[in-house]
C-alpha cells in the first residue's frame, strides 16, 4: 500500500526508523515511500541542515544513524482528547475553504495533525468516523473581491463597489470606507462607511460584483467599534439605521423552549408569564432602512402561530401585511 506521500511524514518516518536502530537506507526508504532516491536524499539533507539532525551514514550497516543517540526530531506530544479538539477545529474551517486564509490554515492543520496522530497512536480517520461538521449554508466569495477588500481595509483606502442588493435588480454603486469584515453565521459581511450619507452599511461580500481601489486614504471614525456591532446583532444583521426601538414579542407556552434555546440578542430580556408564555424584548434600529425589521420579521414568521408581535406598531403591521400577502398567494 502506498503511504501518504508528504515531506513532513517522510521526515517523521525517517526519524522513527533511525531511533529504532533500523539503519534505514536511501533505496529502502525510496521503495517504501514510492518516491525516487533523489527525493529521499533531499529529505536527509533537509533534516541535517534545517532541523539539525545529527545524521551520519554507516558504511558497514549501509544505513543512517544518529551520532547523538538521545536526539529526536521535534514533535508535538498530545493526548487523544487534544487530538480530537485539533481535528474538530480543522473541520470547522470548512466555511473558510474558498478563501485564501482557508488554504493557509488547512495546510497548517494538515502538518500538525500528521505528527500528532502518529504520537497518539491512532489515526485521524479513525477518530473522525464518530464526528461530522456541517457548516452553515453560505454563498462563495470571489477571490479577487476578497483580496481587494482586505487590502484596502488593512491599508485604509476608500473603495468603489458594484453591489447587487436583494431589494432591486439593478447593480448599485457605492463609494465606501471599508472598516471591518465579519463572519456571521457562516456568511461574510463588510461594514463600511458610506460617502453618500456618512452612515455605516452592512453588505454581504458575496453580493459585491466589483471593487475598485480609489487610492484615497481614510481614517476610521472614533465612534466606530467592532465590538458594538456584535451587541446590535439579531441573526445575521446588525441594526444600525435610525433610532433604536424596543421590539416586544410574546411566544406561547408551546414554543418557549425555542426562545431559551440561545441568546438571540446581546441586550435581550425574557420574562415568563403566569400562563407559561414568555415575552422577549430587545432594541432594534432599522426604521430608516429600505427593509425595516426584515431580520426580525423572518424570525417571527418562523415561529408561525406561536408568536405575536406586541410592539412597535410598525413591526406589528409589517408582519400582518406579510402574512396577508402569503395567504393571497396560496389561494
Amino acid at each position: 500500500m502506498k503511504c501518504t506521500n508528504t515531506q513532513f511524514e517522510r521526515h517523521v518516518d525517517i526519524d522513527r526508523r533511525i531511533r529504532a536502530g533500523e539503519f534505514p537506507s536511501v533505496p529502502t526508504l525510496s521503495a517504501d515511500w514510492e518516491v525516487d532516491e533523489r527525493t529521499i536524499k533531499r529529505d536527509i539533507e533537509f533534516m541535517k541542515d534545517r532541523i539539525g539532525a545529527p545524521i551520519e551514514y554507516d558504511r558497514k550497516r549501509r544505513g543512517y544513524f544518529y551520532t547523538e543517540p538521545t536526539w529526536g526530531m521535534p514533535a508535538i506530544s498530545v493526548r487523544e482528547g487534544e487530538l480530537l479538539a485539533l481535528l474538530l477545529a480543522r473541520h470547522s474551517l470548512e466555511q473558510y475553504r474558498d478563501l485564501p486564509m482557508g488554504k493557509v490554515l488547512n495546510h497548517f492543520f494538515e502538518q500538525v495533525l500528521e505528527t500528532a496522530s502518529g504520537h497518539v497512536g491512532t489515526t485521524s480517520d479513525r477518530i473522525l468516523k464518530g464526528f461530522s461538521f456541517v457548516p452553515p449554508p453560505s454563498v462563495p466569495v470571489e477571490f479577487s473581491i476578497w483580496d481587494q477588500l482586505c487590502r484596502c481595509m488593512l491599508q485604509r483606502r476608500t473603495v468603489e463597489i458594484g453591489y447587487q442588493s436583494l431589494s432591486t435588480a439593478e447593480l448599485q454603486t457605492y463609494r465606501l470606507d471599508p472598516l471591518h469584515i465579519a463572519n456571521i453565521e457562516g456568511e461574510w459581511y463588510l461594514f463600511a462607511r458610506s460617502h453618500r450619507k456618512g452612515d455605516v452599511l452592512q453588505l454581504a461580500i458575496s453580493r459585491i460584483a466589483a471593487v475598485t481601489d480609489s487610492g484615497e486614504p481614510f481614517t476610521i471614525p472614533k465612534d466606530f467599534d467592532p465590538e458594538e456591532l456584535k451587541r446590535k446583532l439579531f441573526g445575521r444583521y446588525a441594526s444600525m439605521q435610525g433610532k433604536p426601538e424596543t421590539v416586544r414579542i410574546r411566544i406561547d407556552a408551546a414554543s418557549t423552549a425555542r426562545v431559551h434555546l440561545k441568546q438571540w440578542h446581546t441586550d435581550q430580556k425574557v420574562v415568563t408569564r403566569k400562563d407559561g408564555s414568555v415575552e422577549i424584548s430587545f432594541p432594534v434600529s432599522s426604521g430608516s432602512s429600505k427593509q425595516p425589521y426584515s431580520n426580525v420579521i423572518s424570525w417571527v414568521l418562523s415561529m408561525g402561530k406561536h408568536a405575536r408581535v406586541l410592539a412597535p406598531a410598525k413591526l406589528k403591521q409589517l408582519v400582518a401585511d406579510e402574512i396577508r400577502e402569503m395567504a393571497d398567494l396560496s389561494r
